[in-house]
């Protein structure tokens, strides 16, 4: 068994106690998925994300996040 797992399992068996509920799954699954990542020089990269049955390209510096383009996956 996993370390994280060890540890998720100890919380579960205390959340009983301390009358907590921790949810069965993972409050999140993976839903984006990046197809291509393109370098662009150091802290910026363009990436092709698909994302909610749309491809975004997606540039990335250290500055943050911004959707440049958008299309339906084909």
């Amino acid at each position: 068994m996993s370390s994280i797992s060890a540890l998720v399992a100890a919380v579960r068996d205390r959340s009983a106690a301390l009358s907590l509920r921790l949810p069965a799954r993972p409050l999140f699954s993976r839903h984006a998925q990046v197809v291509q990542s393109l370098p662009l020089g150091p802290g910026s990269r363009l990436l092709v994300v698909e994302f909610a049955g749309r491809r975004l390209l997606v540039g990335q510096s250290r500055a943050g996040l911004a959707t440049l383009a958008e299309s339906p996956l084909e």
